[in-house]
């Protein structure tokens, strides 16, 4: 078997195509599998860092104005298609796939020019520009949430799958070692605040005035990660020592261990981290970012909000007071923990990569 896969831009779309190259591999050991993707870019760091060949392509973002921009990204579009062309007949691939990202716009389009098996993933509750327009030419649509299916078109049905994600552990056992290894207080409920591996300049101001207006009085741990380029900034603007319940972290190298005693995660709304939330049935407080395309992450937000599975604030409303009394509000009463966490588990799909891989399979 042979297949192409494409996708770039961000995490939230490259990680789920690696997510479908693992389980293809798992199953079919002689698989042979190309990613396409830009020159220089994160998803040829990621495909390589995971052993999967890389061809390239030549595409610029469509400008969400008319103007100059415009006709040379275009002029840009028709060099891509014409590059994926050359890939997709050398290559022969019995299907190509794609899991979002501008990068992958020419490559499935010179697949459907080509007629061959086409596949596109959604991660999102509202779809990006690439996959609505890929939607209606493609052979199947797959999304992460029964949301996606009200922005997209296709002649089949569209199979809501799930998030494909990495490989972790999907049960938090709250194990003492857990909290001994991170250094925390097992006595006292914990919550997790994160951004995404790059961290979230927003949210950490915010933790940061946070621990420095109420660290005498926060009765709870907090495990903070603020991005590698962001740690230094935020220890030297703390007023004080940190306190033994507060931890700070420029990266998470170990998630599992985290998870494991998180009682409330403070995150934007990434689709790998919901997923990921869903999965462990954690309760959040969703702050999306603001300057995502078309906004997206407040629509995720939005739809864990609205069956109970989390509480958003948004951009221009957060500070650090009002964090506090939520995380305060939330943790203070059980309940409305463990409601959050079984509607959390209610947008959950287990074994999403290979319920993908199940849905490609059908139409080969």
């Amino acid at each position: 078997m042979r297949l192409i896969i494409s996708a770039g831009g961000t995490g939230g779309h490259i990680y789920p195509a690696v997510a479908i190259v693992e389980e293809f591999r798992n199953r079919f050991k002689d698989v042979e599998i190309l990613y396409v993707g830009k020159k220089d870019s994160m998803e040829e760091e990621v495909a390589k860092k995971n052993g999967i060949n890389f061809k390239t392509v030549r595409v610029l973002p469509l400008p969400r104005r008319f103007g100059k921009k415009l006709f040379i990204s275009l002029k840009e579009l028709l060099i891509g298609i014409n590059d994926a062309r050359k890939i997709i007949k050398d290559f022969k691939p019995d299907v190509v796939i794609g899991t979002g990202g501008y990068v992958s716009g020419p490559v499935l389009l010179a697949a459907t020019l080509l007629r061959k098996k086409t596949v596109i993933h959604e991660q999102n509750s509202l779809p990006g520009i690439t996959n609505k327009f890929l939607a209606k030419r493609v052979d199947k649509v797959l999304t992460t949430y029964e949301a996606s299916k009200t922005y997209l078109k296709n002649k089949n049905e569209i199979v809501v799958t799930g998030n494909p994600i990495r490989n972790f552990k999907k049960k938090r056992e709250k194990l003492i070692d857990s909290y001994l290894k991170l250094g925390l207080n097992p006595s006292l409920k914990t919550i997790f605040s994160f951004g995404g591996s790059n961290g979230y300049e927003k949210l950490n101001k915010v933790v940061l005035d946070m621990i420095n207006k109420y660290s005498d009085e926060i009765n709870f741990n907090i495990y903070h990660q603020t991005g590698k380029d962001n740690y230094k900034s935020f220890m030297d603007g703390l007023k004080g020592p940190l306190k033994d319940n507060i931890k700070i972290v420029d990266f998470v190298h170990d998630i599992d261990t985290v998870y494991d005693i998180t009682d409330l995660a403070v995150t934007s709304s990434g689709a790998i981290t919901l997923s990921e939330l869903s999965l462990l049935k954690i309760p959040s407080i969703l702050i999306p970012k603001s300057y995502t395309a078309e906004n997206h992450q407040e629509y995720n937000a939005k739809l864990y909000e609205d069956v109970g599975a989390s509480s958003m604030i948004l951009e221009k409303d957060l500070n650090s007071s009002l964090l506090y009394d939520k995380i305060k509000e939330i943790l203070a009463d059980e309940k409305i923990l463990e409601a959050m966490s079984k509607n959390s588990y209610k947008l959950a799909k287990e074994n999403s990569s290979q319920i993908i891989v199940d849905e490609i399979l059908k139409i080969l």
